[in-house]
């Protein structure tokens, strides 16, 4: 460990890793990991002040103590006493990095395994009459925000069964498998441990609009990977002749490629090549990634992409195949550039990397093959986990806008939409059929849109017309428009009948007599969603705001991309989940004088891990001279959100049966109170 006293540090970490329990099964490569991780860490070209904590099996038989000095095993007091050591020194801005890889546990009573799902434990090493001691999740948590609340920016790494394992079949289980069984005389004793404890008196945490589990901690100074979800076990896999934890081993490997790139992204799209790379190679386990996506891995901050990057994937008969077919909206002869994982995500980083040109050959319900066209790669096999982003794509569906006559040039309109996704603009003078958005030109010399029934959007910009570029702007902001309305009206118009009878979901109030969820300025809205059958389903939910703009609620909340809702386990224990969200409207809206507006709340269930990151749009500005930026590059989403709808390919090559349906709630939020 070094000290850091004489040589400023802005970079921590606390690495644990244990293999050897006394009174349980012992692990094989939880220490690797945690060296790995230091090899790794220890070989760039930042300073890093390491605490390596690790319990070795012992050689010797009868022996009950790891070989490694005792201020050096991984128990509770010296674990803590490391989280400490960073939280006394540590500067604000500092970045700290939290790795675990060991025996995990939850509380094994069933009546709590769905009401507590924060119940996580660690189970360190302990020379105690027990042999081992709980860190709990609450207690981790607890730490996580006091780091938060100093400036620190936080990375923890979870490799063990993350609170799912205990709901394992049977009691059959393998020196691979990283879960223990609950003790309560373990729990208590730990928390007698004296100066172990990081809880306020008051033992509060952040409460979200999203029930979540209990020790998350404000999302935007933290990320958290952790080896599975709920319902999984985290495995040890083997490779090289040796065990390894498999989270930490793709990690590692990912992270190692990516530094002799000399690139940096963001935990986001580290995460989605984790979990193609799971899915292909482990399938046993769906990694989970809670916190900021947008921080990047133990280093500087790293903006979003604005590039549309989907992964591909070898099946193991050697075709290259696409996580995305017929539902998806893909077609027969639609071209992709496929990208090494390791190249820069900067749009303007990508002129300076060869691809290879592929194109779909074959087109199934949920997936496709791809075959190459060209490479200026020569004979470098694209792998599993190498980006593709979409050159040409074709979609059936197109949002209809209206030119009205007094807009100049209605053919370069006409023309200029077919470089868009959605587009399908029409004059004035192109007959009665309905239209969505209009075109129009105001008596103040300026582009508007309008509404279907020509009435003006506030929540719109106007541009002049003698602005620079303004037709070209007008453009960005239809296609943002009818990107929002596209992800808006997604839906299996033909879903499994017996998908629909394995959950419930009902709203917490009963519909207004205009088809929508009347409610008050600052009331709580919400819906109670309910698993009725034996398998995990999986929700995304999604805000469709007045400002058109698209918001993941769970990420906002400090959770990942979803959130897994774990099966029942008997007829009369069923997994539940209230979700609850506080309805108000815009400033905007009200400055405007507005009292009134509309949110759309989109719930995606699913029956396999998905995450839907390129589904998010940006807030409209509501000024000309503040467009441009992101919000133009919305549509390019598109193409992602659909490729990561379905996970695609598991194990041999064989495809997995996927179900997904949709709810949609409109809710109406009045200032003004209703009688």
């Amino acid at each position: 460990m070094t000290d850091g006293t004489n040589t400023p540090t802005t970079h921590w970490a606390v690495l644990v890793g244990i293999n050897y329990y006394v009174k349980d099964r012992c692990l094989k490569g939880s220490v690797r990991d945690a060296e790995t991780v230091k090899q790794y860490l220890e070989a760039g070209s930042t300073h890093v002040d390491i605490a390596i904590l690790t319990a070795t099996t012992p050689s010797e038989p009868g022996s009950t103590r790891p070989p490694e000095k005792a201020e050096l095993w991984p128990t509770r007091t010296n674990v803590v006493s490391s989280l400490n050591r960073v939280l006394a020194k540590a500067k604000p801005g500092d970045f700290v990095y939290i790795h675990y890889s060991g025996h995990g546990t939850r509380r094994n009573e069933l009546a709590n395994m769905h009401k507590d799902p924060g119940n996580l434990a660690l189970v360190l090493f302990e020379d105690n009459e027990y042999g081992s001691s709980y860190l709990r999740g609450i207690e981790l948590a607890s730490c996580l925000r006091k780091m938060v609340e100093q400036g620190l920016l936080v990375a923890l790494v979870l490799d063990c069964c993350y609170s799912g394992s205990v709901l394992r079949d049977g009691d059959q289980r393998d020196t691979i498998i990283r879960s223990t069984d609950y003790d309560p005389a373990i729990d208590a004793a730990s928390t007698r441990i004296l100066g172990t404890n990081f809880l306020n008196s008051d033992g509060s945490l952040r409460n979200s609009q999203i029930p979540l589990d209990q020790w998350l901690v404000d999302p935007d100074g933290y990320t958290i990977l952790s080896a599975c979800s709920p319902h999984e076990k985290a495995w040890e896999i083997e490779t090289g002749g040796a065990r390894r934890g498999a989270l930490t081993y793709f990690l590692i490997d990912a992270l190692s490629a990516l530094r002799k790139a000399g690139v940096e992204i963001t935990h986001q799209a580290l995460y989605q090549n984790l979990r193609s790379r799971f899915h292909a190679s482990w399938p046993q386990q769906t990694p989970m990634r809670y916190g900021n996506e947008n921080l990047s891995f133990f280093g500087k901050l790293v903006a979003a992409t604005k590039a549309a990057f989907a992964s591909v994937y070898r099946t193991d008969d050697g075709r290259l195949c696409l996580t995305a077919g017929e539902a998806h909206g893909i077609y027969e002869g639609d071209e992709y550039a496929v990208y090494p994982f390791e190249q820069s995500e900067n749009a303007t980083g990508q002129k300076k990397y060869e691809s290879v040109m592929v194109k779909v050959d074959t087109v199934r319900c949920l997936t496709s093959d791809l075959v190459e066209i060209e490479s200026s790669l020569g004979t470098i096999k694209v792998e599993t986990g190498w980006k593709a982003k979409p050159v040409t794509y074709f979609s059936p569906k197109k949002i209809p806008i209206r030119l009205m006559a007094n807009v100049n040039n209605p053919n370069q309109w006409i023309q200029a939409a077919r470089q868009h996704h959605f587009l399908n603009i029409s004059t004035g003078n192109a007959g009665t059929e309905s239209y969505v958005f209009g075109v129009t030109v105001n008596e103040n010399e300026e582009y508007e849109i309008l509404g279907g029934t020509n009435e003006k959007i506030i929540s719109l910009p106007t541009l002049p017309l003698e602005m620079n570029g303004a037709s070209s702007a007008v453009m960005h902001v239809l296609q943002h428009l009818a990107t929002f309305k596209f992800f808006e009206g997604v839906e299996n118009r033909m879903p499994s009948p017996s998908f629909e009878g394995s959950f419930s979901l009902l709203p917490a109030t009963s519909l207004g007599e205009s088809g929508v969820f009347e409610v008050r300025h600052g009331e709580i809205w919400g819906f109670t969603v309910e698993n009725l059958s034996t398998i995990p389903l999986y929700l995304a939910i999604f805000n469709f705001t007045p400002s058109w703009q698209i918001v993941n609620l769970i990420s906002l909340a400090g959770g990942g991309d979803f959130f897994v809702l774990l099966p029942k386990i008997e007829d009369n224990l069923r997994s539940r989940q209230e979700i609850n969200m506080r309805m108000e409207v815009p400033e905007f809206f009200q400055n405007r004088g507005e009292s009134r507006c509309e949110d759309v709340v989109k719930v995606f269930i699913t029956s396999k891990a998905t995450s839907f990151p390129a589904m998010i749009l940006p807030e409209m500005p509501l000024s000309a001279k503040d467009l441009g930026g992101e919000f133009r590059d919305g549509h390019s989403h598109m193409w992602e959100f659909l490729s990561e709808f379905i996970s695609g390919i598991r194990g041999k090559g064989a495809a997995v049966h996927e179900q997904w349906t949709t709810r949609n709630f409109i809710i109406r939020t009045d200032v003004e109170k209703r009688k």
